[in-house]
């Protein structure tokens, strides 16, 4: 996994930057991938496993709201206290059957497809395709979240 979130803070009160309390805008991306085994069983009784792998990248953006202590001339102590974030997320997943001694039939092709597309992920759309043992699969929905409490230390310079 790897996020990245630039922010941009605005401080309240007399002293300014960077110290005091501040309301933060922020962008956020985050790219993770995954391996994973989705087994199957056909009509027929036998088990199958597709091994799946892809992406999700996310775009978002959110506020947040802290405090900021400078002790001293350099060091700062920064509490943040909470930020609601949302976006969107897309995902990319291809899983492959190899299963080396008992192919797909179409038919089986078809209910799996179907028994991917119907997984239930609330507020995300599935879109699945398989064909010779192989399947493509993308997944759209919302990327959201809170920066929940949190302190670090900090350098100026």
């Amino acid at each position: 996994k790897f996020t990245f979130t630039p922010e941009y803070r605005f401080y309240a009160g007399k002293k300014g930057a960077p110290g005091g309390f501040y309301l933060a805008t922020f962008a956020r991306y985050t790219h993770m991938s995954t391996k994973n085994i989705y087994p199957f069983t056909t009509d027929d009784g036998i088990p199958h496993e597709l091994e799946v792998e892809g992406t999700f990248n996310g775009y978002g953006a959110g506020a947040m709201i802290g405090m900021q202590w400078l002790l001293g001339k350099s060091i700062t102590i920064d509490w943040w206290i909470v930020g609601p974030f949302i976006g969107v997320m897309n995902s990319k997943f291809t899983g492959v059957d190899n299963h080396p001694f008992d192919k797909l039939s179409q038919q089986q092709e078809t209910d799996l497809q179907q028994d991917i597309n119907d997984i239930d992920l609330p507020l995300w759309t599935v879109d699945a395709t398989v064909k010779d043992m192989n399947a493509d699969i993308k997944l759209k929905g919302p990327f959201y979240g809170v920066r929940f409490m949190g302190v670090s230390a900090g350098f100026r310079f």
